[in-house]
């Protein structure tokens, strides 16, 4: 049996605009932010880099989690992106503050975790180490999770950009309904390990290049060459005819356009 988890912000909207809902054992109504950092590790320094992160800063993350500020951490390696992509890599922090986000209480958890330390000269040898390519911040729509999982997980992600601008406006119930039961039947498989949506909240306007993302979470890399299409679909729809699934199909890419997929690699983490 799976989860899907929605935000409060979809809850009510999807109960009446979905025909046909995804089964779930609960939904909550938990509120979850996400900030994204893209780095660039300075010239010659990726091993250095690497190493600040897992040994200096993921203390810092383990402080930051059991004081209830973010929900987890993870640090990923990009292992295939666009042609000179400017980053390298990205830690993806989970919220359920949005007040918590500007690195709330850094200070304090700074001198906590090391006292014999200078923070000021700890944040100079980290700006050293890396350039902050950019900042995003998304709001979790919806997720698809293992039974008595309590968050996404997985060794290996594809992060897919989406405009949704200038498309039918369905983009939602395609991700969260119809595609949703799909992502249930290739967890059922352990095909996929969990699924998670989410939309942009900043940086906002037309200069933006993409307005939401769908993540495919797995533990294996083989995993991913395994289909998603029509035959998945017959599965987890029963009850629609070949002519309803292509519908949806149809109405899916009307939705909205891909701008482009990454594959990362997880290389640490904290919390769930």
């Amino acid at each position: 049996m799976l989860r899907l988890s929605l935000s409060m912000l979809l809850t009510c909207t999807l109960i009446m605009l979905f025909s046909h809902p995804v089964s779930a054992q609960d939904q909550d109504n938990e509120t979850l932010y996400v900030k994204i950092d893209y780095f660039k590790a300075a010239p010659g320094e990726v091993g250095e880099y690497e190493s600040l992160e897992r040994e200096i800063w993921k203390p810092l993350h383990e402080e930051r989690y059991n004081r209830g500020i973010i929900k987890s951490w993870n640090f990923y390696q990009v292992m295939a992106g666009e042609p000179d992509v400017p980053y390298q890599y990205i830690a993806v922090n989970v919220f359920d503050d949005f007040g918590m986000i500007d690195y709330f209480d850094l200070e304090d958890i700074m001198q906590t975790v090391y006292p014999d330390k200078d923070p000021a000269a700890l944040m100079e040898q980290t700006h050293a180490s890396r350039e902050v390519v950019r900042t995003e911040i998304w709001e979790i729509n919806g997720k698809v999770l293992p039974d008595q999982a309590t968050g996404v997980a997985g060794n290996y992600l594809t992060i897919n950009y989406f405009d949704a601008r200038g498309g039918s406006g369905e983009h939602v119930e395609m991700e969260l309904d119809f595609w949703g039961r799909i992502h249930e039947t290739r967890i059922d498989r352990d095909i996929l390990n969990s699924w998670a949506m989410y939309t942009m909240v900043y940086p906002g306007g037309d200069a933006r290049h993409y307005t939401y993302s769908t993540i495919d979470y797995y533990d294996s890399l083989q995993d991913m060459r395994e289909p998603v299409g029509a035959a998945l679909a017959r599965i987890a729809h029963p009850d629609l005819s070949e002519e309803e699934i292509d519908e949806y199909f149809s109405r899916t890419g009307a939705s909205r356009s891909l701008y482009k997929t990454e594959l990362w690699k997880r290389i640490d983490s904290v919390g769930k």
